[in-house]
C-alpha cells in the first residue's frame, strides 16, 4: 500500500517495527493523495511506515501479501483511473457488469440482516434480490459489502469528531471553544484567493476559498486549501453550494471577524 492518511489520525509506534498506528476509533481513508480519492480504509491499530508529510497530510507505506485468487490481471492500458473530484449532484459510474458467475458477487435469496459482526447489531435488513459484493467469508458467514442512495439529510460523517449545526455566530462568539474543531458547513463558494498582508490570519500566498455562509447565514467564511484542494476547486463556477468538512483555524480574523478554516473534504451540493 502506497498512499495518504490524515495527520491527526496516527499516532507514533516503533515499537513494532513501524513508524505510525492508525489512531480514530472508526479507521481512517488511505487517499491517493492529500484529499484525493481513497484507496483503502485502514482499522483502528493498522501500522505503517512514514515517508514524508505535507500540510497535515502524511504520505505512508505498508508491505504484505493478499491471497492470490482474490486478485486479477488489470492492464495498465485498461486499468481505470482514479478521479479526485466527486459531485453529489451526479451518480458515479456503475461498476461493469461480470463476464459470468462469480463467487464474489451474490444476491439475497430471501429478506437477511446485515450485522456488524456473525454475533453483533443488525446494521440493515435486505430485500430479495437486493445485490452485494462478497469480501472475505468465514464458517457460516459472508462479509458483503452494499451500495445504494440514501437522502443527504440523513447522513452525518463517519468521523464522530465532526459537528453539525454549529453557525458561524456561535464561532465568532465563542472562537477559543471552537479552535482546533471539526465542522460541517455548507457554504457559497465565491471566488478563489490568494493570502495577502491585510488578512494577516491567512499565510501571504496561501490559496484560500472566500465563500459566504455557513448557510442561510449572510457572513464571510475563509477556507485555506493545499495544491490538490486549490486545482479542484478553481473548477467550481461562482454561487455554487458546496458542503465541507473543515479544521477551525480561527474563530474570528483580526479585522473583519470570518472565521478560517483548513479545508478537509468538499462535495457539491448544488452547482
Amino acid at each position: 500500500l502506497d498512499g495518504w492518511i490524515w495527520a491527526r489520525s496516527v499516532h507514533a509506534d516503533r515499537g513494532r517495527g513501524f513508524d505510525l498506528a492508525v489512531s480514530a476509533p472508526n479507521g481512517e481513508n488511505l487517499r491517493a493523495a492529500p484529499n484525493g480519492a481513497i484507496e483503502a480504509r485502514l482499522l483502528s491499530g493498522f501500522l505503517l511506515n512514514e515517508v514524508e508529510r505535507d500540510s497535515g497530510w502524511v504520505h505512508v507505506q505498508r508491505s504484505g501479501w493478499i491471497w492470490g485468487q482474490s486478485l486479477a490481471q488489470v492492464n495498465d492500458d485498461s486499468a481505470p483511473t482514479a478521479s479526485t473530484s466527486t459531485s453529489a449532484s451526479a451518480p458515479a459510474p456503475a461498476a461493469p457488469s461480470p463476464t459470468g458467475p462469480s463467487l464474489d458477487r451474490a444476491v439475497v435469496g430471501r429478506r437477511a440482516a446485515v450485522l456488524v459482526t456473525p454475533t453483533g447489531d443488525t446494521l440493515a435488513v435486505l430485500g430479495q434480490d437486493a445485490s452485494a459484493t462478497v469480501l472475505a467469508r468465514t464458517g457460516d458467514w459472508a462479509r458483503v459489502r452494499l451500495e445504494g442512495w440514501v437522502r443527504t439529510s440523513d447522513l452525518s460523517p463517519a468521523n464522530d469528531g465532526v459537528l453539525r449545526g454549529v453557525s458561524g455566530a456561535e464561532v465568532r462568539a465563542r472562537p477559543n471553544d471552537y479552535t482546533g474543531r471539526l465542522l460541517q458547513w455548507d457554504l457559497q463558494y465565491i471566488s478563489l484567493q490568494n493570502g495577502d498582508d491585510i488578512r494577516r490570519d491567512i499565510p501571504a500566498g496561501q490559496p484560500y476559498m472566500l465563500a459566504r455562509g455557513p448557510l442561510p447565514e449572510v457572513g464571510f467564511v475563509y477556507v485555506l486549501l493545499n495544491a490538490q484542494q486549490r486545482a479542484r476547486v478553481a473548477g467550481l463556477k461562482p454561487l455554487t453550494t458546496v458542503t465541507i468538512i473543515g479544521r477551525v483555524r480561527t474563530g474570528r480574523s483580526q479585522y473583519l471577524g470570518n472565521p478560517v478554516l483548513d479545508l478537509v473534504d468538499l462535495s457539491v451540493a448544488k452547482p
